[in-house]
C-alpha cells in the first residue's frame, strides 16, 4: 500500500513525491489543457427571440497549450471553461483569456493541494520543499 499522496495520487517515497511536484510544476507552468479548455466562437447567429434578439455562436476546435500561452490581443473571442470546478465563461475577448485561464489554474492547484503531501502512515500533510508551489494557489 502507497504512503505518501500527492494530488490525489499515490506514492511509495517522499523521492518520488518531489519527482511528482517537479511534474506538477513544470503542467501548472506549461500545459492549461490540464485544467481548462479553450475554443474559439466562430459563425455567429442572430436568433430571434419574443423576449430579444440574441447572439448564438459555434465553437471551435479546443486549442492546445502552445496556443492557448500564444495568445495576445486579437479580436477573436472564446468560451473558456475549467475542467475541474466548474466555471464556465462564454464570448471571453482574447486579451482577457489568459486571466481567465490563470483563475482556473490557481482554482486546480487548490484542489490538488500542490503545496503539501499526505503521510497515511503519519496521518500528517507536510509541505513539499522541493519546490515553491506557493505562486499557485
Amino acid at each position: 500500500m502507497s504512503r505518501y499522496f500527492y494530488a490525489t495520487i499515490p506514492y511509495e517515497t517522499v523521492t518520488d513525491v518531489e519527482a511528482a511536484v517537479r511534474n506538477m510544476k513544470d503542467t501548472l507552468d506549461n500545459k492549461p489543457t490540464t485544467w481548462c479548455v479553450v475554443k474559439p466562437m466562430i459563425n455567429p447567429k442572430t436568433i430571434v427571440l419574443p423576449t430579444g434578439d440574441v447572439i448564438g455562436w459555434e465553437t471551435g476546435d479546443p486549442l492546445n497549450d502552445t496556443q492557448i500561452k500564444a495568445l495576445s490581443d486579437a479580436d477573436t473571442v472564446y468560451n473558456v471553461y475549467a475542467i475541474q470546478g466548474g466555471d464556465n465563461f462564454t464570448e471571453v475577448k482574447e486579451k482577457d483569456v489568459s486571466t481567465k485561464v490563470n483563475d482556473m489554474r490557481k482554482f486546480y492547484a487548490n484542489w490538488a493541494s500542490v503545496e503539501s503531501y499526505y503521510d497515511s502512515q503519519n496521518n500528517t500533510h507536510t509541505n513539499v520543499t522541493n519546490e515553491d508551489m506557493s505562486g499557485y494557489v
